[in-house]
């Protein structure tokens, strides 16, 4: 008898957060006031200093923008996250402990346990897609070896793919505030120009330069404001980021240390009593199976533990090397 998965529970990871919703509502709330600023005060002579850092030019607000849709991003992330924990918590510390005593006592198949533990986990309000209620649907399904790694493959290859586009997003913000310095110095370079060949004599060179110079400059602050406010706002955005994912990485490795460690024997002591024990040829029950299984286990679990630290070194890594090569240059 089989248990099936209609809900499709394990590709839907729960703590997954759309990038369009965040997108549009810094579009509206930062993005157009931020150009509508730019618009009506940008070229204002009376505005403060700090007023142009954010408004003066046209890539200061798609900074901002890009900015305010990461950080909005990352914090409904944040809150998915900390409700995901929560609900594995009611989960594994209250559900499955008042379960399992009273199942043992009336016996019962995967199907009838894990529609029992279904219905308990829906009327507590917990998610379809939480992931220990996603582990017990396919645990209680398949019994088969190799289900454990999935499970420690498929979620940790999800929690890297939710973070594609802030990655994207907080990588894109410097290179605009680097676009911004070309566009300012090749702005200020072609009015320099330009008066320079509107220059008929040399007495003219110094109403010229009183003339125009205030373009040059002008084009010059353009250029490093744009790298000023990129770097201030990607240096933030990204400790926010490595913080966030570094949570959610715990939340997984103490998401295996709970199934392996107490989930997953007391499952299988439940499935032993209803199938009771098998006797092998000399009558004795053999328990080396058991521990086998017990040692299969741990050393699963320091796999999942030592690849997500190599993750997360690699990340570090890439992190520093990258911005090394970016002070050299």
């Amino acid at each position: 008898m089989t248990i099936e998965n209609t809900n499709n529970t394990l590709t839907l990871y729960p703590v997954e957060q759309p990038f369009k919703y965040p997108l549009l509502i810094s579009i509206l709330f930062v993005l157009l006031p931020a150009l509508a600023l730019y618009w009506f005060l940008g070229d204002s002579s009376s505005v403060p200093r700090a007023f142009k850092l954010f408004f003066g030019n046209w890539i200061s607000p798609i900074i901002l923008w890009f900015f305010a849709a990461s950080f909005y991003h990352l914090l409904l992330k944040k809150q998915r996250l900390k409700k995901e924990q929560q609900q594995t918590s009611l989960l594994k510390n209250n559900i499955l402990p008042a379960m399992l005593p009273e199942i043992d006592n009336q016996p019962s198949n995967d199907e009838a346990l894990f529609q029992e533990i279904t219905t308990m986990a829906q009327q507590q309000g917990i998610a379809p897609n939480n992931l220990l209620l996603s582990r017990l649907a396919l645990f209680l399904n398949h019994h088969e070896d190799d289900i454990d790694d999935t499970f420690g493959i498929k979620e940790r290859e999800q929690m890297k793919g939710s973070y594609a586009l802030p990655r994207f997003m907080i990588w894109a913000i410097p290179i605009l505030g680097f676009i911004g310095t070309v566009w300012g110095i090749s702005n200020g370079i072609a009015h320099f120009s330009d008066a320079m060949t509107s220059t008929n004599s040399v007495t003219d060179v110094s109403a010229m330069l009183k003339e125009n110079l205030p373009l040059v400059t002008n084009s010059l602050a353009t250029a490093f404001d744009t790298t000023l406010l990129a770097l201030l706002l990607s240096i933030p955005l990204m400790m926010f980021m490595l913080n966030l994912e570094k949570e959610e990485e715990a939340y997984l490795i103490d998401l295996d240390e709970s199934w392996f460690h107490d989930i997953k024997p007391a499952l299988m002591s439940h499935a032993k009593k209803i199938s009771g024990p098998v006797i092998g040829t000399n009558g004795i029950v053999p328990t080396e199976a058991t521990n086998t299984q017990v040692v299969a286990d741990e050393i699963k679990l320091l796999s999942a533990q030592i690849k997500a630290l190599q993750e997360t070194m690699e990340d570090l890594y890439e992190t520093v090397f990258t911005s090394g090569i970016g002070d050299k240059k």
